[in-house]
């Protein structure tokens, strides 16, 4: 069945890839096609060179020859979309400084845009370039026919050209390059690689470095390649190594199809390679990648000869090197774009570290080069006017470019790229404006302009730490700010995680890829080891995740596995470090308990011993979700304001999407319209399709001690439906947390609009109805709504339970109660007129209850025009919200949390420009009316505060920025 499976997608990939390619060049007939005319020099087909096939069209031109095509196949068409132009391979023999000129012409033979094609290389290269976007033709212009121009000073030369095509669809992808330009201004996603190609290896004051300084830097970074034999003989290193000794074997298996042959004159032959840009299939053939060679054999051939002293493979690598850069893995070489090339190329990277000083000098100036021009290293010369980094650029390029930084032979030019790469990576680690990425403020991470915890974030953490432990104690070492900021973002994430797992919320589109931290455990051992001694607080965490009896299995599935995709980290030196951080005397910490609200993400974090909950929304900051064409396709609901919880004591959670029926419209604690799944996977209205921002600032948390906090936001869908809003507000206490909703409004009469209670997967659940409203339990919580109308849905062991809102409503509620014991006596005295819990406002003003027998009063204030004169907090002039406990002797602790982050946003994350991602968050001057006289306190910062005797209030104003939580300590005043 598989292998029939197989052979239909194959036919349909071929099916596609001939109409895509059927207006293709590849000069596989054999014959110059009919029209086709050069001047001054000689078209033949040959099988010399050819990037796909067996033939290519040779071109043996003279001096200012001009080859002529006449309608070209494709071009009227290519003319008409303003994205179609030109895609080709070009390969030269001889490099000269001139160019090969494409000219464009009409019907008259006037020329309507042309494309210079620098000459100065030998080797295959690509062209992708549109025709009115980047040849600035006119919309109106048509093309007739091509010239080639070629050199007007070199006497002669020998160039092939394969794979020509007149495309309606050039690649958006598309960048610069050293033998051509594409019109691109925008480089928040296409990075500007001839900018930085072009950067001078130029600091302000250069770090200089005694050689031995040098030595140990570099002996560290081959230790953790290699290992240092130390500790052989410890479970995990023998696991690790005898993972690594596979790896390696199917490495240099693979490379038996590898043949090593070279012309006469050392040009490298084999068969044609292709970058991650190009198709699977062209030409009726499966394209091979360079990719394919980078994960699978570059590394494991280094690796043999180093660690076996296999000079086979060793000069297998070599070869693999010349037939790279024969094939356009070279210094300047777009091959169309290096968007995601980069990304995916650590077997090169890697390996070249590993076997640099096996190579001739001609090979390591290459190679070193075409490092500079892969990893961007210019851009360490061109600091930003703002911290942070792209998450993706840490993860696959910073070790990267600390071996290109380490293998510049000349002292001083080292010194130079060592002291950029230093401040490089202090910038990169540093906090983050806006919507740029990876650290923020309060320690999310982010990429793809929002919280990405699932990935990205996790694998930049870990680059971060790994190049702080190789720096440390030299003169090139991290500075404290960036040693502070590793330290806190790993703290921080292991807080948010329950046991392994990251909040469902922050998952990107891996809705299924919620266990990461063990993978961050080496991180944890890295940044450790860079203090001058071992830091206490990260070995205490560390101990706690690494001895976890829950955890064993994921840590020996993370030692077992040995590859190298995005980041080659899969090493024996890794869990070196981690076995010697885990012999340290520091014992591990207690189980984390606490709370922590997260702005830049949207997310409140509540947990104890026994239950961990993660409570999420979006806003005019944080978008709702990510997907792509084949992931998280039904994710839109995961910020509607979902409440995910982990039972750590019976082992249940409420986020299951590996559950075969897990239904995504119920998802636990989200308002949301009840969807077919095609609806539900529809882009909505937005271009974009996902990253969808609302329009409301309002998403808020305090978490004012380790039992109380809260969360509450503004739902508003701008995207599918904007008449769908809600305010939704979740109020943790020790023994339950208080749910409510108000204001739940849409005009779509299609579907039904609910609040999820639970979605289980365990037949023990049940339902009890009262004169109050309900008791439900699922397998772990208990459920108590007052009022409103519940429904569940069972089949099988799958249950549904949800407040109904109906169609169309227009200012529906919910009150319910989520008991962590499963007490039914509490339960029935929170739904009784009995209850310790009073809500004073539940409307579009204000969300507001106390909890009479503790003495807190909790409050959303979505309205700063409305005076709350029955309460302490009376008006504000800024919608925030706030906990007031009350202490001894009449005082209070006010703590406050005001949302907004006063910089620019876009209805989604495609409309951000590099401008507004880097958009700096602006202060506030916040004032809050208190009833009563108080002199007041802030433990955090400088505030004002004002007694009116007469009208019996006190006045305080508070500079409030980017979401962070305030404490405000009020004493009674004497009157």
């Amino acid at each position: 069945m598989k292998k029939n499976l197989s052979i239909v997608i194959l036919l349909i990939s071929l099916a596609i890839s001939q109409s895509v390619f059927s207006q293709t060049y590849s000069f596989e007939k054999g014959k110059v096609p009919e029209g086709w005319k050069i001047d001054k020099g000689v078209l033949h087909i040959s099988s010399e060179k050819y990037k796909s096939g067996s033939r290519s069209l040779q071109i043996k031109w003279k001096q200012n020859a001009v080859l002529t095509i006449p309608s070209p196949t494709g071009i009227s068409e290519a003319c008409r979309n303003r994205n179609g132009g030109m895609n080709a391979w070009i390969y030269n023999e001889s490099p000269t400084k001139e160019n090969l000129l494409f000219s464009f012409r009409d019907e008259t033979g006037k020329e309507v845009c042309q494309l210079p094609f620098l000459l100065d290389f030998k080797g295959w290269r690509c062209i992708w370039a549109k025709f009115q976007g980047d040849m600035n033709m006119s919309s109106k212009s048509n093309i007739q026919s091509v010239e080639i121009q070629f050199p007007q000073h070199t006497k002669k030369g020998v160039t092939y050209i394969d794979l020509l095509e007149f495309t309606s669809k050039v690649s958006w992808q598309n960048m610069s390059d050293a033998q051509y330009k594409v019109n691109r201004t925008d480089y928040s996603l296409i990075p500007d690689f001839i900018g930085y190609r072009n950067a001078t290896p130029k600091v302000e004051k250069v770090i200089t470095a005694e050689d031995n300084q040098i030595t140990t830097i570099t002996n560290r970074l081959t230790t953790w390649y290699l290992g240092s034999g130390q500790h052989s003989s410890e479970r995990w290193i023998k696991m690790r190594t005898e993972n690594e000794k596979t790896f390696i074997r199917n490495g240099v298996k693979a490379a038996q199809k590898i043949k090593i042959q070279y012309t006469e004159d050392h040009t490298p032959q084999g068969e044609p390679l292709f970058p991650m840009g190009a198709p699977t299939i062209i030409d009726g053939q499966e394209a091979k990648k360079f990719r394919s060679i980078n994960e699978n054999i570059l590394l494991p051939l280094a690796l043999d000869y180093r660690k076996n002293q296999n000079d086979q493979s060793l000069k297998k690598a070599l070869y693999i090197y010349d037939w790279f850069n024969d094939q356009g893995w070279a210094d300047g070489s777009s091959m169309g774009t290096l968007c995601f090339e980069k990304l995916r190329s650590s077997g090169y990277f890697h390996s070249f570290f590993l076997l640099k000083e096996q190579l001739s000098p001609e090979q390591l100036k290459r190679e070193l080069q075409t490092m500079n021009w892969f990893t961007m290293f210019g851009i360490c010369y061109q600091l930003p006017s703002h911290a942070g980094e792209v998450a993706d650029n840490l993860r696959a390029l910073a070790i990267p470019k600390l071996i290109y930084a380490l293998s510049q032979n000349d002292k001083q030019e080292r010194e130079v790229a060592l002291t950029a790469f230093k401040h490089y990576m202090d910038n990169a680690l540093g906090v983050a404006p806006g919507f740029f990425g990876t650290f923020k403020a309060d320690f999310s991470g982010y990429h793809h302009r929002g919280p990405y915890h699932s990935a990205y974030y996790p694998h930049a953490l870990y680059a971060g730490a790994l190049i702080a432990y190789l720096l440390h104690n030299t003169p090139y070492a991290l500075s404290e700010t960036t040693l502070h900021n590793l330290k806190q973002g790993l703290l921080t994430f292991r807080f948010f995680c329950a046991g392994l797992e990251v909040p469902a919320g922050t998952v990107g589109r891996f809705p299924k890829g919620q266990q990461i931290l063990e993978t961050l455990l080496p991180a944890f051992a890295y940044t450790a080891l860079s203090f001058k001694e071992p830091d206490k607080e990260l070995t205490a965490a560390f101990k706690r995740i690494l001895e976890s009896t829950e955890n064993q299995q994921a840590i020996t599935e993370y030692i077992s596995n040995v590859n190298s995709n995005l980041a080659y980290t899969s090493t024996v030196g890794e869990i070196e470090l981690v076995i010697q951080l885990a012999s340290s005397s520091i014992a591990k910490e207690k189980p984390v308990t606490g709370t922590l609200f997260m702005p830049y993400s949207g997310l409140l974090v509540a947990k104890d011993s026994l239950f961990h909950f993660n409570i999420k929304g979006f806003s005019r900051y944080i978008w709702d979700f990510e997907s792509s064409a084949t992931e998280n396709t039904k994710g839109r609901y995961l910020g509607y304001g979902q409440i995910e919880y982990f039972d750590f004591k019976n082992r249940h959670k409420s986020f299951n999407p590996q559950e075969t029926d897990f239904d995504w419209n119920y998802i636990p604690g989200a308002t949301t319209k009840v969807l077919p799944d095609k609806v539900l996977q529809d882009k909505g209205g937005s271009s974009s399709g996902h990253r969808n921002f609302s329009d409301e600032t309002f998403l808020t948390g305090v978490h004012a001690s380790d039992k109380n906090a809260m969360f509450s936001f503004r739902m508003h869908d701008i995207t599918y439906d904007q008449s769908f809003r809600a305010n939704k507000s979740v109020f943790v206490f020790e023994d339950f947390l208080l749910c409510l909703g108000s204001d739940i409004q849409t005009k779509d009469k299609r579907y039904p609009t609910v609040t999820t209670l639970f979605q289980s997967f365990s037949r023990n659940t049940s339902e009890e109805r009262m004169p109050e409203g309900y008791i439900l339990t699922d397998p772990s919580l208990m459920y108590a709504v007052k009022g409103g109308a519940v429904r569940t849905s069972s089949e099988g062991s799958h249950t549904r339970a949800y407040i109904e809102h109906g169609t169309a409503p227009e200012a529906a509620k919910y009150h319910y109660y989520i008991l962590k014991n499963k007490k039914k006596v509490l339960a029935r005295q929170l739904l009784s007129n009995e209850s310790p819990i009073k809500v004073i406002a539940q409307d579009n003003d204000a969300h507001i209850v106390t909890y009479k027998t503790k003495e807190i009063t909790c409050g959303a204030l979505f309205n700063a025009q409305k005076k709350y004169e029955g309460q302490l907090v009376s008006q504000v002039n800024i919608p925030l919200s706030y906990i007031l406990e009350k202490q001894k002797d009449n005082s209070f602790k006010l703590s406050v949390c005001e949302p907004d982050m006063r910089r620019i946003s876009r209805a989604h994350m495609g409309l951000l420009t590099e401008e507004d991602v880097i958009q700096q968050e602006k202060p506030y001057d916040t004032q809050l009316t208190i009833n009563g006289l108080y002199n007041v306190e802030c433990p955090q910062k400088t505030i004002k505060v004002s007694l009116d005797k007469e009208k019996d209030k006190t006045y305080i104003t508070i500079s409030t920025i980017r979401g962070e939580n305030y404490t405000l300590l009020l004493h009674q005043a004497d009157h």
